[in-house]
């Protein structure tokens, strides 16, 4: 399901109808869902990208703490005005497992007339009490167009599945693709929900220099029926203080409905990672008395601020016909950015593929074309949000400098050495790093219908940054395909012992490992291969820093580090033409300080 899932490529507004049948409710009953009425304003379409039956669907875990003992009466679909003409055979369904096929689901029931633009609810006509267990609850579609599911907001757990067992595809756990929630609620009777109560997500792991207020992003949701104006917070420090009581406006968040704040975290005396605990005591002036309501994660307060290298990894393959437009997004990217961007093309189901990433892909992407910023941003791969992402990602400080030099072992280049060396800005004896290889290629070329890269833009407009593919055919061959990964070590979350669990404030670290390519047949042109180094913070899968070098013959004065360190530009040719990477003969190279160096490449 993962490889094959597709999703519109923009957000569009969903226009409420006044023909879409709504039910009021009753004393008593309230819509619940983790799509909220704030979620409405913009949803996206979700599909494979072929006309098929799709099955999509919610979970309420057992023993929930304001619907458990409820009793479902009712459940509202959004559908967007321009898909209501394409839906047919809608069911609802309810199962305490996933079903391999609607008829195998606990509950089922025919959805007579066509569904209106907006919300549309249907009374079940058995009610469901919950009863404390566990159970799923959605719909079924088919639809002749290839995107017929909508979802929106803000990624959350239990709030989208999304399948077609029937078809093979499986069901797939959207939460953490950036797919936002299914656009989906139920009407509940005797659900115990109080007037004001709200909570906090945990908040994970940010920096901060010495000196600075941290801005951490925490996302504040409202469990209750009353909308909420502002709360009451205090930052806990694991081993150490606890602050004064501050409030936070909020304006009208209503129920159900979640806003990501800024808060002010004042940075520690020492440079370590220290847990902090966000409380929520008050909610509108009224004591917040929930259990649940703190949330938690860490500060790391930083000696120095390191600059940033950022990783675009692109999810692409020739058999997309919208990817296209990841290709001219990446390609704008190097032309603005050059070196200053590692770009790595991560192709699936097509002659570019390899195994280094194959788990990585079907773990972490849910749709092509889709791209990671440093997998911290799960982002479409247009130039436009690159770019933005990109922007964002260079302002960014990091934990730590990373540098790389990448030697072939001998003269036949049949084994890379990668040589890198670590430089953090903290003090830590429990950290959780480690480096991933890759090797990037450019110019890759092949014959055959694998290597002819479906187009789906053709007649599709003029001009612009898109308006080859515009003209060129549905199927496009000749092409050469750039920053494509041809080898890779330690993808998913690094290579052990690359870095020590113990980092110090301005210690070094050196790691170098040497990798056979010898068996490698994806590879053209050796020339052409970039090394690239990726520091991953294991502790939540992030990308913290990156560098990339040129791959020379031993003992040749070329290095290509990162952020932290002088860095390469900009690289010519002795009568002035650019290069992307130092090549054979002599190089000049501009580095970032505004220094020149004379290269020779053997």
């Amino acid at each position: 399901m993962k490889k094959q899932l597709l999703i519109a490529a923009a957000a569009l507004v969903l226009a409420v109808c006044a023909q879409a049948r709504v039910i009021t409710p009753s004393d008593g009953q309230i819509w619940w869902g983790y799509f909220s009425s704030d979620d409405v304003e913009s949803i996206n379409e979700v599909g494979t990208g072929s006309p098929m039956t799709l099955m999509a669907g919610i979970y309420i875990p057992a023993n929930h703490p304001q619907i458990g003992q409820a009793t479902v009466k009712a459940v509202r679909i959004y559908f967007r005005q321009n898909l209501v003409s394409t839906l047919s055979n809608l069911k609802i369904w309810i199962s305490k497992e996933l079903p391999n096929k609607i008829d195998d689901a606990d509950y089922k029931q025919n959805l007579l007339g066509t569904p209106s633009a907006g919300a549309n609810d249907y009374n079940l006509r058995t009610p469901f009490e919950i009863n404390n267990t566990g159970f799923y609850i959605g719909y079924c579609v088919t639809s002749t167009s290839g995107y017929s599911i909508g979802s929106g907001g803000n990624d959350a757990p239990n709030s989208f599945w999304i399948g077609n067992p029937t078809a093979g595809l499986g069901w797939t756990d959207l939460n953490g693709n950036g797919l936002g929630k299914l656009a989906f609620q139920i009407l509940v009777e005797g659900a115990d929900i109080p007037a004001t109560y709200a909570t906090a997500s945990d908040f994970g792991q940010n920096l901060t220099l010495q000196g600075e207020i941290a801005s951490v992003p925490v996302t504040i949701t409202n469990l209750g029926t009353d909308p909420v104006n502002s709360i009451t917070y205090t930052i806990a420090t694991e081993g150490g203080s606890t602050t004064e009581p501050q409030e936070l406006k909020l304006g009208d968040l209503s129920f159900n409905s979640s806003v990501t704040v800024s808060v002010p975290f004042l940075p520690d005396a020492e440079t370590r990672k220290y847990h902090k605990t966000f409380t929520i005591t008050h909610v509108n002036g009224t004591p917040n008395t929930k259990a649940d309501n703190s949330a938690n994660g860490f500060l790391i307060t930083l000696k120095e601020k390191q600059p940033v290298t950022p990783v675009i990894e692109e999810f692409t393959g020739t058999w997309c016909g919208w990817c296209p437009r990841g290709i001219v997004g990446m390609e704008k990217i190097h032309e603005a950015y050059g070196n200053q961007v590692v770009q790595i093309a991560a192709h699936d189901g097509d002659p570019m593929a390899i195994d280094a990433y194959k788990n990585f892909i079907y773990e972490n992407v849910g749709g092509f074309p889709s791209s990671f910023i440093d997998r911290q941003y799960d982002i479409d791969p247009s130039y436009s949000t690159l770019n933005y992402y990109v922007k964002r990602a260079l302002d960014r400080t990091a934990p730590a400098a990373i540098e790389l030099k990448a030697e072939w072992e001998n003269a036949d280049q049949n084994s890379v050495v990668f040589n890198t060396t670590t430089r953090f800005s903290y003090n830590d004896e429990k950290a959780q790093y480690a480096i991933a290889y890759v090797l990037v290629e450019d110019g890759l070329t092949g014959t055959g219908s694998n290597w002819a890269q479906a187009n789906y833009y053709r007649n599709g407009g003029s001009g612009g940054e898109m308006d080859f593919w515009y003209k060129a055919n549905s199927s496009v061959t000749g092409l050469e395909f750039n920053h494509v990964a041809v080898a890779g070590w330690g993808i998913d979350d690094g290579i052990n012992g690359s870095v020590s669990s113990v980092i110090n404030v301005n210690t070094p670290q050196q790691y170098s490992k040497t990798y056979s390519i010898s068996g490698n047949s994806l590879i053209q042109d050796k020339s052409k291969l970039t090394a690239v180094a990726l520091l991953i913070d294991r502790f939540d899968g992030t990308i913290v820093n990156a560098a990339q070098s040129p791959i020379v013959e031993k003992g040749t004065a070329i290095n290509a580090p990162t952020a932290g360190f002088e860095v390469p530009e900009a690289c010519y040719t002795i009568d002035g033409r650019s290069l992307q990477h130092p090549s054979r003969g002599l190089n000049i190279i501009r580095m970032t300080d505004g220094t020149v160096k004379k290269v020779m490449v053997k």
